[in-house]
């Protein structure tokens, strides 16, 4: 009895070195970067409230366990085939059956960038739970709330609008996008970077009334040019006409002012030549007014009609006075 009791006693401490050399290595766990991580614990089934956001090296005990999340951004993909569709972390779905506003069944290809907030942890694995990348509950329901969010988008704009203005498709599907992965009160925080509208598929008759619109576009761009053309054209041959006209009135101008100037330069010396005579005639009038005895217009009169008759020309029947 005196020789069991060390071999019990060092079987129990070779027990407990074994048991010691094994726990203790089970007991760290390894948070690599680019992950966040939930401390859960296997006695109580309960985490942490603290999320473990740094990379590296923690002791987190014997059976417990470190629930992993992506803390970069990931992608998700609604896309025909895996070909050029990012990593293998990424979430990869096909195209998205919906239905435009005017009716119409089309097939959405897009993707967008999403990425995991630390507040949210907690109240999502409360909800959605964690696990690996291929079991993880959370990933499908996003998948789906992503997909209820951009069908509600398609929705809203008519099927030729995907044709000739993505760019506001693309910004409401955003927005959509954002506001159903931005709802804190329900435990979902989720920061959504970019989204790319690549591929709508239509009926093949649509599409076929799609090339007939467009070409009828080109002939009226075409038809819209050539108007252009013929108006910059007449405005060319208005503005020479206006200049023309613009010529021929000041030339009318120059050549009235020149007619003023000559008409008034004859009458300026008609009206000199005039005061002259009449100045001559008050002298001969005054002249024969110192005739005594006789009346002046009378003897100037007479006077006249001498030097008339003195200078006539007998061929001529009219006499110039």
């Amino acid at each position: 009895m005196v020789k069991v009791a060390p071999v019990v006693m060092c079987s129990s401490c070779c027990a407990m070195l074994i048991f010691c050399v094994i726990a203790i290595p089970l007991s760290f766990k390894t948070l690599e970067q680019g992950k966040f991580a939930l401390k859960l614990s296997w006695a109580t089934q309960q985490i942490d409230k603290e999320v473990v956001t740094n990379p590296g090296l923690y002791m987190v005990g014997l059976g417990n366990m470190l629930i992993e999340y992506p803390s970069t951004f990931q992608n998700m993909y609604f896309t025909e085939g895996t070909v050029g569709t990012g990593s293998d972390e990424d979430i990869k779905r096909g195209p998205i059956r919906a239905r435009s506003a005017d009716g119409l069944q089309m097939y959405v290809s897009l993707s967008f960038q999403w990425k995991l907030e630390p507040l949210a942890l907690v109240p999502l694995y409360k909800i959605l739970g964690g696990g690996d990348q291929e079991n993880s509950l959370y990933r499908d329901e996003f998948v789906r709330f992503a997909r209820a969010a951009l069908v509600n988008a398609s929705s809203a704009f008519p099927a030729d609008m995907y044709f000739t203005n993505r760019t506001i498709i693309t910004a409401h599907m955003f927005d959509l996008v954002q506001e159903t992965f931005n709802q804190p009160d329900k435990g979902l925080q989720l920061s959504i970077k970019g989204l790319q509208l690549r591929e709508v598929a239509l009926p093949s008759e649509f599409d076929k009334e799609i090339i007939k619109t467009q070409e009828q576009m080109q002939e009226v761009e075409v038809a819209v040019a050539e108007r252009n053309e013929q108006i910059i054209s007449m405005q060319r041959d208005l503005a020479v006409m206006e200049q023309t006209v613009l010529k021929v009135v000041e030339e009318a101008k120059g050549f009235a002012g020149e007619i003023l100037e000559v008409n008034r330069a004859t009458v300026d010396q008609t009206l000199v030549l005039e005061e002259k005579n009449a100045i001559a005639n008050a002298k001969i009038l005054e002249a024969f007014d110192n005739t005594t005895g006789m009346d002046p217009y009378a003897r100037l009169f007479e006077m006249m009609q001498i030097s008339a008759v003195t200078s006539h020309n007998s061929d001529q029947l009219v006499m110039d006075m």
